[in-house]
């Protein structure tokens, strides 16, 4: 091999002469970590070849390819999916909230576990102008920086709470 081709930065030309083209048509292939099937004719013969030299490698077919199974992917739960089951825990543990919702500050609904009659979006609505009147009172008042909004009707009470620097907390809650 006197060319410069891919081949030449493998084999040098003394290796040439070591390797016959019908040799390596003919010897098995080797695959690290396969457990390779011997052929009777290979068997009887073992081989052993000088350090430095090309060991042979043959067709494809003296070998199989192991099956590759794909991993199973793993379910990791959404943002959305995490707020979700919080505010599900939230009401397993406290059975007088009857309802709930994570709201942004601009009024849209992050998660909420709110029954049928109750609108994400109004509720959501609601909450973040609450949240905006009873913020601008409290500094107005000179009672520093909100941290809830309390409400009481004659049916229950509503409780918006600080959730983090961007969020509220809707509960709805029984008497």
């Amino acid at each position: 091999m006197s060319d410069n081709a891919f081949g030449a930065f493998f084999l040098s030309e003394g290796d040439d002469e070591l390797i016959e083209e019908d040799e390596l048509l003919a010897a098995p292939v080797v695959v690290p970590g396969v457990p390779q099937s011997t052929p009777p004719a290979a068997a009887a013969a073992p081989v052993s070849a000088p350090v430095g030299a090309v060991t042979p490698v043959a067709h494809a077919s003296h070998f199989s390819v192991p099956e590759v199974r794909p991993e199973p992917s793993i379910h990791r739960p959404s943002r959305e999916e995490r707020l979700a089951a919080a505010l599900d825990a939230l009401m397993e543990n406290n059975q007088e909230i009857l309802a709930a919702a994570l709201v942004s500050l601009d009024g849209f609904t992050m998660a909420a576990a709110l029954p049928p009659e109750m609108e994400d979006d109004r509720v959501g609505a609601m909450s973040a102008a609450i949240l905006g009147l009873g913020e601008r009172a409290a500094a107005e008042l000179g009672r520093g920086a909100l941290t809830q909004v309390f409400i009481e009707g004659e049916n229950g009470y509503v409780m918006l709470i600080a959730a983090g620097n961007r969020a509220v907390l809707t509960c709805i809650a029984d008497i």
